[in-house]
């Protein structure tokens, strides 16, 4: 009996476990990049998502610390706020009076702890949030709607205060999952580069309860999320080393006390967040010191986030190594920009502040996050995706990435689809000497019937009449010269 009522409750729990995820729900997806938004006429970045009746379109930047999702105001810019370029980094402003659906909630307790959060003023209510899916920018959207949705509307603040907050307790994963819209509290962002700070031109996307299996390739790596502090992606950075372009054996280790022997030991590995909060790398201020002193780099304040930056220009890049082996590669176009400004910061010799990968280190990773297993996954980004293919991410599995079909040197020559190209193009030509051919039978035997049929009708015609047999007579005399003559 003992054992048939263990059998019996593992069956239960494993139902349970089945019917707690419905694996079976497509996944909400969301697209980054710039677009015009409301009350401003210039175009921001940032995930496409509205609020409100009438709908008021945002260009909302995903935060992987905060847990509410916020709109600046419309008075955000009057005060004394100093967010660059503000009202061109807003990601819209929301007017709240001028939203039919909107409903103060002046009890709420926001999710949002001061660590996570640098907004001094806001008020809280719920509205209709409208999550836009947009493939490519010349197709037409819809919308997934969150109705009595939890908006945080700032009116002061130092930061950009138009943010999809995803955090560990995201009110966005926490809604769409209890509504049965997505599978699960599950997550996945590639931050893109299309954004000023970056430079680049490759649009990004969130996936809500799901992943774009075309946007990374395989081996994706997994890590335990963090059980302390309000950023629970963390991982073990072991090793940072630089190596120049198109020359060998120039890759220099920041780690390597042999090439700076300013330190007296290899520095030991350190742990690092994940965050989108800022575009620089934060390191250690050892690290820190070794790439000024390898690159010849200076402090520079040019965007407003002390980037250090180079004084003479570096054709290399930047790859950090984690615990696991994964490694991530900066390329020289985001390890250097146009303007000598690199993606690392620097950083005070008794700073306490956590060390930082962040959106620059995202521009080549994608991230995949499972909040209910406690887990989440990095692997390399595919930087041009001319697919979306966004896939169902199960709480407890492992992403998988697309398959691309493995071509050969015969394939990636272009020889098949010329030989392919001959002979379809010969296959045409046949099918249409073939019709013409056909064609030219089918008119001539058409007209032979055609023929016989007039013949049949003239004979028939001509049997009604009775033919009279008349004698021969001679023809009318030559010196005769009548108008016409008849027989008579």
């Amino acid at each position: 009996m003992a054992s048939l009522a263990f059998y019996l409750s593992a069956a239960v729990l494993l139902a349970q476990s089945s019917v707690a995820f419905n694996c079976s729900i497509p996944p909400v997806y969301v697209d980054i990049h710039k677009r015009v938004t409301h009350f401003t006429d210039n175009f921001q970045y940032g995930s496409f998502v509205g609020v409100g009746t009438p709908a008021q379109n945002h260009s909302l930047w995903p935060s992987l610390t905060q847990n509410q999702t916020s709109f600046g105001a419309s008075t955000y810019c009057d005060g004394n706020s100093t967010l660059r370029d503000c009202k061109e980094s807003t990601g819209g402003f929301f007017a709240s009076g001028d939203s039919t659906s909107f409903s103060e909630d002046k009890g709420y307790q926001t999710l949002d702890t001061a660590s996570n959060s640098t907004f001094e003023n806001s008020y809280f209510g719920q509205d209709t949030l409208r999550l836009y899916t947009h493939y490519f920018e010349t197709d037409g959207a819809w919308q997934t709607l969150i109705d009595n949705f939890t908006v945080e509307v700032v009116e002061e603040g130092s930061t950009v205060p138009g943010v999809v907050g995803i955090g560990s307790s995201s009110t966005v994963l926490n809604d769409l999952s209890a509504s049965n819209q997505i599978c699960g509290k599950m997550y996945s962002l590639y931050i893109g580069q299309g954004f000023d700070r970056a430079g680049g031109k490759v649009n990004g996307s969130n996936v809500f309860g799901g992943y774009d299996a075309g946007r990374f390739v395989d081996p994706v790596h997994k890590y335990n999320m963090s059980a302390a502090g309000t950023n629970q992606l963390s991982v073990r950075v072991k090793d940072i080393i630089i190596s120049e372009t198109n020359k060998a054996n120039t890759n220099v280790s920041l780690f390597d006390a042999a090439a700076f022997p300013s330190m007296s030991s290899r520095p030991d590995a350190f742990d690092a967040e994940i965050t989108t909060d800022q575009y620089p790398l934060s390191l250690p201020y050892e690290i820190t010191q070794n790439f000024i002193s390898h690159l010849d780099a200076e402090e520079d304040n040019t965007w407003g986030d002390n980037s250090l930056k180079l004084k003479n220009a570096f054709n290399g890049s930047l790859t950090i190594v984690l615990d696991d082996g994964f490694e991530v590669t900066l390329p020289s176009e985001v390890l250097m920009n146009a303007s000598n400004i690199t993606p690392v910061q620097s950083r005070a010799k008794d700073s306490k502040e956590p060390f930082f990968l962040s959106a620059a280190f995202l521009t080549q990773v994608y991230l995949m996050a499972d909040f209910e297993k406690q887990s989440f996954f990095l692997a390399t980004a595919v930087q041009k995706n001319n697919m979306v293919m966004p896939t169902t991410f199960c709480p407890g599995s492992t992403p998988t990435a697309y398959q691309r079909p493995n071509q050969g040197a015969f394939v990636k020559q272009g020889l098949i689809g010329a030989i392919v190209g001959g002979i379809l193009g010969g296959i045409g030509i046949g099918i249409c000497v073939y019709c013409f051919v056909a064609s030219c039978r089918r008119r001539v035997a058409e007209r032979r019937i055609e023929k016989r049929a007039e013949e049949g009708r003239k004979a028939a015609k001509m049997a009604q009449f009775e033919v009279e047999e008349v004698m021969e007579f001679d023809p009318p005399p030559k010196s005769a010269t009548p108008f016409f003559w008849k027989k008579r």
